[in-house]
């Protein structure tokens, strides 16, 4: 089964604020939460240029040791790329689109997700460490 919905964001700046509304909205249409959100790798460097360059966004960020299981957050100088989006509802991962055009993103609910094709966003910067964003609550 798979459901998907084409966005745009308005503001570069408010992208954190505009994908939690557009994955409530998501919910509302289809009774399901996204579990992939597709864009092109002009919108995704934004959104890690946001979270590296406004004060206060890196502190929204983590990532799990995988041999502890513990949260690492980033150092307050690190640059960071983020991969996925968490909430209570669960994650969305991120993937490239390059048929997408800039502040475009396709939100997509997929039970089976294929992502042998490669197009996962899993760390598009080299040198640069990934991290998960959590849903922005106060919106």
């Amino acid at each position: 089964m798979r459901f998907e919905k084409s966005y745009s964001l308005a503001k570069w700046t408010e992208w954190n604020s505009s994908l939690a509304k557009t994955i409530d909205d998501f919910y509302a249409t289809y009774s399901f939460y996204p579990n992939i959100l597709e864009a092109n790798r002009y919108t995704f460097s934004q959104f890690d240029f946001l979270i590296n360059m406004i004060p206060g966004e890196k502190q929204k960020l983590y990532r799990m040791d995988e041999l502890t299981n513990k949260r690492i957050e980033p150092q307050e100088m690190e640059e960071v790329s983020i991969f996925s989006y968490k909430s209570d509802f669960g994650s969305v991962e991120f993937a490239i689109d390059e048929d997408l055009g800039d502040k475009e993103f396709l939100l997509i609910y997929d039970s089976d997700p294929d992502w042998e094709d490669g197009s996962i966003n899993e760390n598009p910067v080299e040198d640069e460490l990934s991290f998960e964003i959590f849903k922005e609550t106060n919106y």
